[in-house]
Parts: structure tokens; sequence; C-alpha cells
């Protein structure tokens, strides 16, 4: 779900205006000290019902009319927490006197908030034309301020049907705009939304980047409210890239925010994304829990915009408790609530559930035809639009990166300049200095030749301290060249990884598309002799983009310093075994025998997801480059303080020229398995810098055509 932007109204302030009747401007100060006296700290809900209260009774007393329109409209802000019925109220009156005493200002913040709250509300078709009219409204005013958060706003309401092209361009043209004015709140909610976009066509990785920079704007500016929001949508993200770790504190985080913020529509969407976290972990009872919270809180505030989406997260409940018919027909009870809404937000999962239960019940024939729909709802998108949209979208925000970059080497060849004219600067100073001195020291010489040995060891003195300022200039002239040297090559790896990066991350997702193209538009295939291939082919392509996915992550951390070494005692028998589970089908596909020795009392002191990963790389390569029925062998002896562990087979092997070429980013080595599996060599870069990281070493020996036998050494975990 998108999110709406209601930058305009954040600060809420009480204004009363000059009084003529001594009585009442008494009774007005009585009113707020009374209110300030009772003002409830800790709930509130109590906080917004005195605050209301007290904006009735200055309403009921105020003469300015425009300031009536801004109180009018500060009680619908306040009610919109919990009772959107009551938030329509107020800002329709807003707007109502607004247009009768042609207070512009007020009429277009009336406008912006009957927008937010009707499409909470469901009336999706109220939301836009009351956004459309608060933009022309801030256009005519000529404040350009608002319109970062209309345009935000137009984009999510137009993200409900299937104009997510239009929806997308809304949200880029906010982004721009609030750069522009850089204005953060609008900015913020701009990131948050095209993230969504990001999610919608599976680049989690790019939606998680710019989740974090809504946040980071949102931290910036101590806003609770979106805080809680993005923290939301952080779990999200972080489940669909299986950190279920890192989901679970930022949801624990967003709850412990929306305490303080008491708003019960995004408390409802909290409990929803507990609910699909402990589904994800298969914990049903605590699934139910947060399901019946969501439910209870609609009951008590009517938020219709998220009606569908209780009933669709009940249906998936239902699913996973194997109770089919049930699910299904909550699955098309939320259908037509969405269809009832002229939305499209969720029909997609709900299809593709149905089609799930249908298969589990064995009707096929319905399974194929809530696919189809799934389908149909899919290309009404038109997702070819979409990632076109995005692509000129990253187009010029790569732009802006070079450009931000041709500044920075600006920058450092300014710098340069500066120390070189500072260098030449030096070697005049010290040349007239040197004839000045040598005048002096002539005349001196002649005139108190008595005290020519004082003199000499004090312009000896002199002379030291001058030679050491030389070559501290000269030192700090060297470091800036060493600087410089090294951006360069820290940009040359940076465009090397880039390159491997854009090149063998696509080939999966090409071939798993080409797969599923042909099984999905190819009836007879099901039925054939290939359909086995076919789905073997699926199945090797999508672990081949897995690991090379899983590497790049992980390198890309521990470059960008977000990854710790947590040593602790590590068993290698549970890390190999794990490990050869994981690639149990591929072993019995190639027919490859692994042979270990007993390592049961082998401990390692190193962090236990790093020595996971070297394990897991080190035996998929030698999987790779295995023959069908070939022999993998597993040993491990002591050295010193290290256990040196050694993992060899008997595949195709490598020449001196391609060893030489392993564990370095910047030289290429792309090489086919034995099966024809894909390659790129970043796994092998990932297990050197980690096994450095863990204090150890990683080696190879290689012949072609007899094998290959890589090694690596870890310290000895020893009780004391």
């Amino acid at each position: 779900m998108k999110h709406l932007d209601l930058s305009f109204h954040n600060n809420f302030c009480f204004y009363i205006a000059p009084l003529k009747s001594p009585n009442l401007k008494y009774k007005v100060i009585i009113l707020f000290c009374l209110f300030f006296l009772l003002h409830p700290k800790n709930n509130l809900l109590a906080q917004n019902e005195y605050k209301i209260d007290s904006l009735k009774a200055v309403i009921s007393i105020e003469t300015n009319k425009e300031r009536q329109v801004d109180i009018f409209n500060d009680i619908a802000d306040l009610y919109s927490l919990y009772q959107i019925d009551s938030a329509l109220i107020y800002a329709e009156q807003g707007l109502k006197l607004a247009e009768q005493i042609n207070y512009k200002q007020g009429e277009a913040d009336s406008h912006f908030q009957l927008s937010y709250y009707y499409d909470r509300a469901s009336n999706v078709k109220q939301a836009i034309a009351h956004m459309e009219k608060a933009c022309q409204v801030y256009t005519a005013l000529g404040d350009s301020s608002y319109l970062p958060g209309c345009y935000n706003n137009l984009g999510v309401y137009y993200s409900y049907g299937t104009e997510q092209k239009k929806s997308l361009e809304y949200f880029i043209k906010a982004l721009e705009l609030a750069q522009k004015l850089n204005e953060t709140y609008s900015l913020s909610e701009a990131y948050y939304n095209i993230g969504t976009f990001y999610e919608y066509v599976n680049e989690n990785g790019l939606a998680l980047k710019y989740y974090q920079k809504a946040l980071e704007i949102d931290t910036s500016q101590n806003n609770l409210a979106d805080i809680s929001w993005s923290f939301i949508n952080l779990g999200n993200i972080n489940m669909k890239l299986h950190r279920f770790d890192d989901a679970w504190e930022y949801l624990l985080k967003a709850r412990k925010t929306l305490t303080e913020v008491r708003d019960q529509y995004n408390n409802i969407q909290l409990n929803l994304s507990f609910a699909y976290y402990f589904l994800e972990k298969n914990e049903l009872d605590s699934v139910e829990v947060h399901i019946d919270k969501a439910k209870e809180i609609y009951r008590k505030h009517k938020f219709e915009r998220l009606k569908a989406d209780i009933i669709a997260a009940e249906a998936d409940f239902l699913l996973a408790k194997k109770q089919y018919t049930q699910s299904i027909q909550l699955y098309n009870k939320a259908v037509e609530i969405y269809n009832q809404q002229n939305t499209t937000d969720g029909l997609w999962d709900i299809y593709t559930s149905k089609a799930k239960a249908f298969e589990k019940m064995g009707q096929l024939d319905r399974a194929y035809l809530a696919l189809q729909k799934a389908n149909q709802i899919n290309d009404a998108i038109k997702p070819n639009e979409i990632a076109k949209v995005l692509g000129e979208f990253e187009q010029k925000e790569a732009t802006k990166d070079k450009l931000y970059h041709y500044r920075l080497e600006q920058e450092l060849l300014n710098q340069k300049e500066e120390a070189d004219l500072l260098r030449i600067r030096s070697k005049f100073h010290y040349a007239i200095f040197s004839i000045v001195f040598l005048v002096i020291w002539i005349t001196l010489a002649v005139y108190l030749y008595v005290t020519k040995r004082k003199n000499n060891k004090l312009l000896e003195s002199n002379l030291t301290t001058i030679n050491q300022q030389k070559q501290l200039l000269e030192e700090q002239y060297q470091k800036l060249e060493e600087r410089e040297n090294k951006l360069r090559e820290l940009n040359a790896t940076k465009d090397k990884f880039f390159s491997i990066l854009a090149h063998d991350l696509k080939n999966p997702f090409n071939t798993l598309m080409g797969l599923s193209e042909i099984i999905i538009s190819d009836k007879n295939v099901r039925n054939s002799d290939q359909f086995d291939e076919f789905i073997e082919g699926i199945f090797q392509t999508a672990l081949s983009g897995y690991n090379l996915l899983e590497n790049l992550l992980e390198w890309s951390r521990s470059q960008t310093g977000n990854i710790g070494v947590y040593p602790q005692p590590v068993s290698i028998e549970e890390v190999i075994g794990t490990n050869i589970h994981f690639f149990h089908e591929i072993l019995k596909e190639k027919k490859i025998e692994v042979v270990a020795p007993d390592l049961k009392n082998y401990k390692v002191l190193a962090d236990k997801n790093m020595v996971n990963l070297i394990v897991r790389n080190i035996l998929n390569n030698a999987i790779k480059f295995s023959f069908p029925e070939g022999k993998i062998e597993l040993l491990i002896h002591q050295k010193d303080s290290f256990y040196i562990i050694h993992v060899q087979d008997n595949g195709i092997g490598m020449n001196p020229d391609t060893v030489s070429k392993l564990f370095k980013i910047d030289q290429a080595v792309q090489r086919n398995g034995t099966a024809g599996e894909k390659g790129t060599g970043l796994g092998l870069i990932l297990c050197k810098e980690f096994v450095n990281k863990n204090g150890g070493d990683i080696w190879v020996e290689s012949t072609k055509g007899k094998g290959s036998r890589f090694s690596f050494s870890l310290p000895v975990f020893n009780k004391k």
C-alpha cells in the first residue's frame, strides 16, 4: 500500500482572536487553564478528545471566519486518527465556509484533507476529485510548497486501479519537486511510494534502498507517524528478502512507535504484518491472534480501505490451515470488496492464492482459471510500461550520481592544485628566507667573528627545523597522491563489480522467464517427457541466481562496513553436514559421492554465518565442476593453532592462468560447470574476504583435467 502525504497540517496550534468582551476573554482563559491542568499526559486518545473539546469551545466564540475554517480543519485532523466519519463532517464544514468567504488557502487545505479522509473511507473517486481541486487552488495561489504532497496522494489514488504508470509518474513528479523545494516530508513519501513499485517488479533490493531513504528523512524530522509506517514496510520487505530477524526487529520498533502516536489505521497494518510474519514461520496460533486484533480495531473505527486486506489475510490463514473451501469463500468476499472500491491492489495475490487452494483440492481446471485471472490483472496493470518508467527514472538517478562523482573529482583536483601551490609557495619562501639568512650570516660573521661558533649552532638548529617542515610538506603531498590513486582503484573495482552484476544477475531471470513461458504457453509440454527437464532447468537456474544474489548481498554488506564479525565456537561437522544436505538434490542428480571423515570433535573460533557461507561456496564450486558420478573428498588436519580444511574434487580442474585470477574482483573468472551451471567467481572472492576477517587464509591447487583442491584455515577453538 502506498503512503499518503499529510504534510501541511503536522503541527497543531491554538489561536485566539482579539476579544472585545472582558467577561468572554476571562472565560476563554479559564477554559484553557482547565484544559492544561487536567491534561492527561499518558493517554494520547484522551489528549485528542481534550484538544477537540477545547477547539469546539474556541470556534463557538471565534469571530474571524478564516480562523474558523482553520479550526474546522484542525478538528477534522484530530478526528482522522480514529473517527473518519467525524473528520469528514468537520472538513466539509471548513470547505463550505471557506468557499462562502472566498478564503482560498482554507479552501485548498479542506480539499486536501477531504481527499485523505475519503480515501480512508474507500471512496477513491471523491478522493481524486478533491485532491485535483486542491492542486488547482494551490497552483492559483502561487504556492508550490504543497504540490509535492498533492502529487504523492494522486499517485496513491491512481495506484488502486490499473493506471499504475500514471501513479508512478505522479510519484516521480513529487520526488523531483520535493528535491527542488527541499521539502523533506513529501520527499520521504515519494521515496517510499517509488519503493513500492520496485517491490511490485520484484526489485526488492532497490525497494529496500528507497524505504531506508524514507526512514532516514522521517527520523531526521522526528516524524513518529511516518517513522512507524517506515518500520512496518521495512519489516515487510525484509520478509520478502527472507531476512526474518531484521523483519522482526523493524516490526517491534513499529509497535513501540505506534504506542506514542495512536494511529489506529497503521495499527491494523502492523497487526497484518505480524500475522504474515508468523505465517512465514508457520506459527498459526500467533497468526490468528494478530488477525483478530486487526479485526477488532476495524470494527471499532471502520477503516473501509483495509476491510478487504483483513479478509484476504484471514483467507491466507485458512489456506495455511488447509481449510481450502473456507479460504476460497473469504477470497471471493475480498475480491467483491476490492471491486466495489475500484481497486486492484491485492487482486493478483488473491487469485494466485485461490489457484493454490483449488490445486490442493484437486480442482485443476478452476486453479488454471484463477491463474488466468491473475495474469489478466497483471497484464491490465501493464508491467512493461512500469518497468520502462522505472528504467528512465533510474537512468536519471544514475546521471545525478555521475554528476555528484564528477563534482567530487573536481574537488579532489582543486585540493591537489592547492597542495601544489602550497608546495611552490613553501619553496619560494624557503629560497627568500635562505637569501636573507645568508646576508645576515655574512654580516654577522664579519661584525661578530668572535661569536661565530654560537651563531653556527643557532643556524644549524634553524636549518634542521626548515628541513623538517619541508619533509612534512612533501609527506603530505605524497599522502594526497596515494589517496587519489586509492580512489581511482576503488572506482575501477566498483565498475568491474557492476559489470558482473549487470550481466550475470540478469541471466538467471531471463532463463526462468523463458522456461516458465514455455510451460505456461504450451500445454503439450506439461504432459511430455520434456516437462521434468524444464522443471530441473528452472530449479538449477533459481538456485544459481539465489546463490549469486546471496553472494552479492553479503559482498556489498562487507564492502560498506555493514557486516560485523562475531566469533563463536563453530562445529565443522554441523556446518559441513548442513551444506551437504543443502546440495542433496544436486548431488543426487549428478550422482556425486561426498566422502568426509569423522568431524565430531572439530570446532573453530569464527563467525558462524561466515563459515557457513565459505563452506557452501567451496562445496558448490566442487559440485559444479565435478563430472557426473564423480567424487568429492573432505579432509581436515591441525597445524599449529589452525585447522586446515580441504575440499578436493576430480573434476575439470584449472590451468595456472585461471588459478592466478581467482580471489580477485578485478579479474573476471566465468566458467560453466559440467552440467552447464553458470558462475562468476564472486563466491570465491567473498570466501577469501570472510576467511581473512576470521584470521585465516585460503588457497587452491589444481591441475587441468584432474580436479582441484581448495583449502582454507580457521583458528582452533580451545576450551579453557
